[in-house]
């Protein structure tokens, strides 16, 4: 085998593992991207209708309670319960972003396989065997 050849070869087998390791990442993307709006959705319909309920909840309230001399402990009860239940919703949303996987882990993995086997290369070269280097291609 010739230099070109060899070098030609390389070149091919580096153009592909990137290709691959772009069509991961593409694929990552896609599935965080997703992965998001879906939280956010949650998120924004669980606001909505809790919103709805709390309005409606606060109202009857302050209505039943309105003739008596306790409609500021009502009122001042009901906002302690939203604060309750907005801390509550808040340290929801913080543990599921904390909870989910890291984003593009498989792509830095393999990154990180690319890099070593790399430099498994770099080592081997510098070292002059001429040892069988079919591990390292099957890795490609």
């Amino acid at each position: 085998m010739g230099l070109r050849h060899t070098i030609a070869q390389a070149a091919g087998d580096i153009v592909s593992m990137l290709r691959t390791r772009v069509e991961l990442f593409g694929v990552e993307f896609n599935l965080e991207k997703s992965r998001l709006f879906k939280l956010l959705g949650l998120a924004a319909t669980a606001f909505v209708f809790l919103l709805l309920a709390a309005f409606v909840a606060t109202f009857l309230l302050i209505a039943v309670y309105w003739d008596t001399p306790h409609r500021l402990l009502v009122i001042g009860l009901i906002a302690v319960f939203y604060a309750m239940v907005g801390a509550t919703l808040i340290a929801l949303i913080i543990r599921r972003l904390n909870s989910g996987s890291v984003p593009f882990q498989a792509t830095t993995q393999e990154l990180a396989r690319d890099v070593k086997m790399l430099s498994g290369f770099a080592r081997h070269d510098s070292s002059g065997n001429a040892d069988d280097d079919s591990k390292y291609r099957d890795r490609l």
